[in-house]
């Protein structure tokens, strides 16, 4: 067995063939449900509610919004994101950021030795961490 935990379930469906879902709340016992192909518990999980077990572990399902139409300039214009150049010294370490942008359809891998500035770029992109020069 290997046991894997992950918050997108697009990465359990490519990664797995069979799920369990844990349930349960601090302080208490924790229960795991019979194993089930990934599929069926995924849809489980965003019910909110294991059959088998008779159980709601969610006050409301999740469910997603499925728009019929949307532009193309409507979803290129939602799904770029925009960031601004960005400077940043801690100490002795300096970091600059040209100006750029992504998209929400892109995976991005940031690989770097330690102390490169990896954490502190997500932190000012994400807004936990002010740019020196007011990004």
């Amino acid at each position: 067995y290997i046991i894997a935990v992950e918050h997108d379930l697009s990465v359990l469906d490519y990664l797995l063939d069979f799920i369990c879902i844990l349930y349960g709340s601090p302080g208490h016992y924790s229960v795991a449900t019979m194993t089930f192909s990934v599929r069926e518990n995924i849809n489980t999980f965003l019910e909110g509610f294991i059959r088998t077990e008779n159980l709601r572990f969610l006050d409301v399902g999740l469910t997603f919004k499925v728009v019929e139409r949307v532009s193309k300039e409507e979803v290129r214009r939602l799904s770029t994101y925009y960031y601004p150049a960005m400077k940043k010294n801690l100490g002795s370490f300096d970091l600059s950021v040209d100006a750029g942008l992504f998209t929400g359809s892109e995976i991005i891998v940031l690989l770097g030795e330690n102390r490169t500035g990896k954490t502190t770029l997500i932190r000012m992109l994400a807004g936990n961490l002010e740019p020196d020069n007011g990004g």
